[in-house]
């Protein structure tokens, strides 16, 4: 039952990182399997370190992570969302890179729940973190690189407007983090 409890973990947490690898997919002209591995990694790593850190870190900052995280993420996501709307307005910006800066800012971004649950995993006394937090990370990376191939695949449908489209999905998600 742990396997299956903790998959499904990897799977709720990752479902920002989907949206946004979706939406990355949708947008970008890059090689799509070198997107999809950055992507991939980028987030399996967030998704494994963060659980580990809020399980390191224990009770002590709890109230304040989900007080203050659901903020911080979504000023991040506001933020890259905007960017991209702005982005689809100039269509020579389409062919732009994901930068090591936007990369490590959607790692956080969507990893702070992953942090909440390390505390929980802390706070019901978790005994297989490094198993747990491996497992949140595989899921996560697979995911990912899932999503991104897929949104690649309807980028190709949707063209330019796929700026716009990525924008507002990333908006919404900012959004859903800031009132629960």
């Amino acid at each position: 039952m742990y396997f299956i409890e903790t998959i499904l973990i990897g799977i709720s947490l990752a479902m920002d990182a989907f949206a946004i690898c979706l939406c990355q997919g949708l947008t970008t002209k890059e090689n799509k399997e070198i997107l999809a591995l950055k992507l991939g990694i980028t987030f399996g790593a967030f998704q494994a370190i963060m659980p580990w850190l809020g399980y390191s870190v224990g009770n002590i900052f709890s109230s304040k992570v989900s007080t203050y995280g659901n903020i911080l993420a979504f000023i991040i996501l506001l933020l890259i969302g905007i960017n991209m709307i702005k982005e689809g307005k100039e269509e020579e910006k389409c062919e732009v890179l994901i930068g090591l800066k936007a990369l490590l800012g959607l790692g956080i971004a969507t990893s702070i729940d992953a942090l909440a649950v390390g505390l929980s995993f802390a706070m019901n006394g978790q005994e297989k973190i490094y198993l747990s937090v491996g497992i949140i990370g595989i899921v996560t990376f697979i995911i990912s690189v899932i999503g991104t191939n897929l949104g690649s695949k309807v980028g190709e449908l949707l063209g330019s407007k796929a700026h716009y489209f990525g924008g507002i999905v990333l908006i919404l998600i900012g959004v859903k983090s800031l009132i629960g």
